[in-house]
């Protein structure tokens, strides 16, 4: 085990009084690092992007329960834009029918506000990262593949070639949505 060598220092009153208020003033200033450094975390939000806007306004005056679906999903998903569930999450917590609810996770799909994995029984809802986010922007690159959810490359094969990114460039065009 390593010991640090003790050293004795002899201190005026006046020496000792600003030696304290130095290590006060270090202290406020770490803690206030560490304030800082909490702010910029940004616990517990979702971030939507300005620019997607007329796509969420269009989906809400047409699509109410493909819209309250996606607040659903961007309430529940993790940091990485993920939400792994079965659509009997869905269909227990609005009451709509498995139909229902199917059609709604399809729109959501078929117009780039979400993409679908399959998880076995089960589906990893992925937000599109360019309407929504919630967490360090410098991590966006890692919103498909980060995270404790596992998701097999058969159920998935086109997953690395589709991209619901592209879609809400065609629903922009074919709502003339500004």
């Amino acid at each position: 085990m390593y010991q640090e060598e003790k050293v004795n220092v002899q201190l005026t009153k006046n020496e000792l009084q600003m030696l304290q208020k130095f290590m006060e003033i270090q202290e406020r200033e770490e803690e206030k690092e560490r304030q800082q450094k909490e702010r910029e975390k940004n616990f517990n939000f979702v971030q939507i992007y300005r620019e997607h806007m007329p796509e969420v306004r269009w989906l809400m005056a047409n699509h109410s329960f493909a819209s309250a679906l996606l607040f659903f999903i961007l309430e529940h998903m993790d940091k990485r834009n993920a939400l792994a569930c079965s659509y009997e999450v869905f269909i227990d917590y609005f009451e709509k029918s498995r139909t229902t609810v199917y059609r709604a996770v399809k729109l959501l799909q078929e117009n780039g506000f979400i993409d679908v994995l399959k998880m076995g029984s089960s589906n990893v809802y992925i937000v599109n990262s360019d309407l929504a986010w919630t967490d360090f922007n410098t991590k966006k690159k890692f919103a498909k593949y980060d995270g404790q959810i596992l998701v097999s490359k058969k159920e998935n094969k086109d997953f690395e070639y589709r991209s619901q990114f592209e879609r809400f460039k065609a629903l922009r065009e074919r709502e003339g949505l500004k």
